[in-house]
């Protein structure tokens, strides 16, 4: 229970910050780019320090972070949180909060509610590498798809000659355009290496569990492959793009979170 009160300040941080854009959508009141970023910041500074904590209180008999299913959830937020603050110094992400923020501030006030913890003590290197890279391009993805979310709004808004509300407060679609292949290009990239990393490890499907997980994350690339294929030979964008980016990003999720649930929620293993 300690631990969710330090998890709270992080979660009120988020959710002023994101509150704080979404006034900016709204034309509620006018944009303040630098408060919401520093808001972000705090509260990733914040949300970092509930994982140490965390990895402190249960350093007794297991330590590092806690990769149990309802806090590798919270860890992927903060990943997301840092890869937004990151591509803020040169891209305009900051109404990303709006759909992100809310759902990071769930994820972080349950995981701190839960007392089980898996360490990766008895992992090699490579498993290890390949977890974390998993969990980049997850990040990378999810963004992604809120991006995807976005533009097919924003198409949809110009569509019908409405330009004031979230067409104001949103980039050029062409730059909306650009930023979402940006991120699909380098969720690929990490998803790649981590594949290239984690496929020697594998020993059999079964015994391991991996074949949910597997059959998930390759539909999930080749959706991604697919779509930047079109990109390059039919020139796909707008509402076809973010149909594709959320079909690959929900069978990305479905890849790990699917089975994480199902084995440590469902049947506790």
């Amino acid at each position: 229970m300690s631990e969710f009160f330090v998890a709270l300040p992080a979660a009120a941080l988020y959710l002023f910050s994101a509150f704080r854009q979404w006034q900016t959508i709204r034309g509620d009141r006018p944009a303040n780019r630098n408060m919401v970023l520093t808001l972000a910041m705090l509260a990733s500074l914040t949300h970092m320090g509930v994982l140490v904590f965390s990895a402190a209180t249960n350093s007794s008999d297991q330590s590092g972070i806690n990769f149990a299913f309802y806090d590798i959830g919270s860890v992927i937020g903060l990943l997301i949180t840092l890869l937004l603050l990151f591509s803020s110094l040169k891209k305009p992400v900051e109404n990303l909060f709006v759909g992100l923020f809310p759902m990071i501030v769930i994820v972080l006030l349950v995981s701190s509610l839960s007392q089980r913890h898996e360490s990766l003590q008895h992992l090699s290197y490579g498993l290890v590498w390949h977890i974390m890279l998993s969990m980049l391009a997850y990040s990378v993805f999810v963004i992604a798809a809120v991006q995807s979310i976005l533009l097919s709004l924003q198409d949809r808004h110009l569509r019908k000659h409405k330009t004031h509300g979230l067409i104001q407060a949103l980039p050029p679609l062409q730059t909306m355009d650009v930023l979402l292949f940006e991120m699909i290009w380098l969720g690929m990239i990490l998803l790649t290496m981590a594949f290239a990393i984690g496929w020697p490890s594998v020993v059999d499907l079964k015994e391991q569990h991996l074949i949910h997980k597997v059959a998930f994350a390759s539909i999930g690339w080749s959706v991604f492959a697919l779509l930047l294929f079109g990109r390059y030979r039919f020139g796909w964008r707008g509402v076809t793009a973010s149909r594709w980016t959320l079909i690959g990003t929900g069978f990305l999720v479905l890849s790990y979170f699917g089975s994480k649930f199902v084995l440590e929620v469902l049947i506790d293993r």
